[in-house]
């Protein structure tokens, strides 16, 4: 409990000195007798697919056909952008996807209809699809939001197979944010508020502390803001509280001492099933045209979560210090980033793992033609017990690095473009559990690519021909295994730019213990514009797979897929 007030007064702390840093500044309205009635841009697609497989099982319908598009309405300077996704329903499928969205807008106005992905905070709402209503203002450094909807659909029984898996009740809520700044400094502050609906829940079976399908509700309150100073300097900053309830009607008490909870029992619903969790990140960085340095902190309490966020990486406190500069003339330019892992923040697993990150890239362009990069990056893992009877099977202490060179040579005259690249990657996974030093197979895992590509553009004939060769070699965990690939492409332009043919073939032979296999895939592309805004696009791809008899589980097939789409820009 004390290291939540600590906690909560370093925020209100941050978030004083952001408040203090800003100002307001307001804006006037222009005429809207200057604007245009009526405008429209955008585009749309109907695409048709036809789809045969021989020798498997089909992966999707003989014929399907999408409709698609995101026009753009403007009435007196209001934007409304509508976004389109219809696929037609066929027997193999249990639903159509279909979603229809739009939010026009005008000056600091936004509005919000139908499915929505707004995003007012990482912990609040955090681009949760949402199908409703609401609103964004923002005159001046005013910064406003709403939004209302659901967040969750209702699961229904299959017809077909009698059976209602995964449950899922409808789940409502809003959010609010409020807050001012510019771009470079503002504070924001955002709460969200959602539950499931009850409806055809038997509440008399609600006693059960932590039933699995229980109606739950959830209430946040966070915040997001930064400050720019001095020109180079940056703070900022995000934070919540989330209050979960996984079971709205359960009837067992609340018998924990918290006085936190106890407060906020006058305001939500709070019982046995309800917790409360903190999240909260910080970073201080320094940047100008040459140096930069950025420090940060992040902490999440375990089990975090949010109705407005799918997935939320909780139980974790890192520390992280990202340098980056560029020199010689702007030769060599480096970026990265060093820094520490750790999770079991309560103490409630039986062991606590620590990690080290640690990664950089630099780039290395002596001239127009010649250049290079790499990259490296290392990550460890130590799991350390915190109880006495602990296996030591379970043990983990393990090391992942990379290192990448990537060379790159461009030459280029009137009549040609010529661009070779190289690439070589080693990664390996080491496993230092001594438990393991007498087995048979080793828990080491090395993995080798190496690849060449070649380019060659003929510049006034609108021609480009490119050929790659590329190796992966695993070895390790009882696999020994290697794969050597060659592709062959190339595309044209003709008729004054209004036709273009694209294809491309690519065969790869894989080497195991249990046999070999080929895989070989080719496409043939064709996108002709019919006029202004208007183009036919036709593709044809197949992919063949030949293992040898002894290749164990893996079957051979031939899957062949044709498309014809017609998209309109206006």
């Amino acid at each position: 409990m004390l290291k939540q007030l600590f906690f909560v007064r370093c925020v209100i702390n941050l978030i004083m000195l952001m408040i203090c840093s800003l100002f307001v500044h307001a804006q006037d309205f222009s005429n809207m007798k200057n604007q245009k009635p009526l405008t429209y841009t955008g585009a749309l697609e109907v695409r048709t697919i036809g789809y045969q497989m021989n020798g498997a099982a089909n992966r999707r319908n003989p014929f399907s056909m999408i409709v698609s598009g995101s026009p753009t309405l403007s009435l007196y300077g209001w934007d409304i952008p509508f976004s389109i996704v219809y696929a037609d329903k066929k027997t193999n499928f249990q639903q159509p996807f279909n979603q229809f969205g739009l939010s026009p807008s005008y000056k600091w106005i936004t509005l919000h209809g139908g499915y929505r992905n707004i995003s007012f905070s990482p912990y609040t709402l955090g681009g949760h699809t949402m199908l409703g209503a609401g609103a964004e203002l923002n005159p001046g450094k005013l910064r406003l939001g709403f939004m209302y909807g659901r967040l969750n659909k209702a699961t229904v029984i299959d017809q077909t197979t009698q059976s209602l898996a995964p449950q899922a009740f409808n789940r409502k809520g809003y959010a609010v944010k409020v807050g001012y700044g510019s771009q470079k400094s503002f504070i924001d502050f955002s709460y969200l508020k959602a539950k499931d609906d009850s409806v055809g829940f038997n509440q008399g079976k609600s006693n059960t502390q932590f039933n699995p399908i229980a109606p739950a509700g959830n209430s946040v309150l966070g915040y997001k803001g930064q400050i720019s100073f001095l020109k180079y300097f940056q703070i900022e900053s995000e934070g919540a509280v989330s209050l979960y309830t996984r079971n709205l009607y359960s009837n067992i008490p609340d018998t924990l001492e918290d006085p936190v909870l106890k407060k906020i029992k006058k305001f939500a619903t709070v019982n046995a099933t309800s917790e409360f969790y903190t999240a909260f990140s910080a970073g201080v960085g320094y940047r100008d045209k040459k140096y930069g340095l950025k420090v940060n902190y992040r902490r999440v309490e375990p089990e975090f979560k949010s109705m407005g966020a799918y997935f939320i990486t909780s139980d974790l406190e890192a520390w992280t210090i990202a340098p980056s500069f560029v020199a010689w003339k702007n030769k060599i330019s480096f970026n990265g980033s060093i820094g520490i892992q750790n999770d079991n923040l309560q103490n409630q697993k039986s062991a606590t793992n620590k990690r080290f990150i640690g990664a950089g890239n630099a780039t290395l362009q002596l001239n127009d033609k010649f250049g290079v990069d790499a990259s490296y990056s290392n990550f460890s893992n130590d799991q350390t017990p915190n109880t006495v009877r602990f296996a030591d099977s379970l043990r983990i202490v393990q090391t992942t690095q990379m290192y990448s060179l990537m060379p790159r040579f461009i030459f280029s005259n009137e009549k040609y473009m010529h661009m070779i690249t190289l690439s070589g990657t080693l990664s390996n996974l080491n496993d230092f559990n001594q438990f393991f030093d007498n087995n048979a197979i080793s828990r080491n895992m090395d993995t080798k690519q190496l690849m060449a590509n070649y380019n060659i553009g003929f510049i006034k004939q609108g021609i480009n021909i490119n050929t790659s060769v590329n190796t992966t070699m695993l070895e390790g965990m009882g696999i020994n295994q290697t794969y050597t690939g060659f592709s062959l492409g190339g595309d044209v332009t003709l008729l004054k730019s209004q036709l273009r043919l694209a294809t491309n073939h690519s065969i790869t032979f894989g080497k195991q213990e249990i046999g070999k296999s080929m895989i070989y895939n080719s496409s043939l592309n064709t996108k002709y514009q019919v006029r202004k805004g208007h183009h036919l696009d036709f593709g044809v791809y197949l992919l063949h797979n030949s293992p040898s008899e002894n290749a164990g589980l893996q079957q051979k097939y031939t899957e062949l897929r044709g498309e014809l789409a017609y998209q309109l820009r206006f």
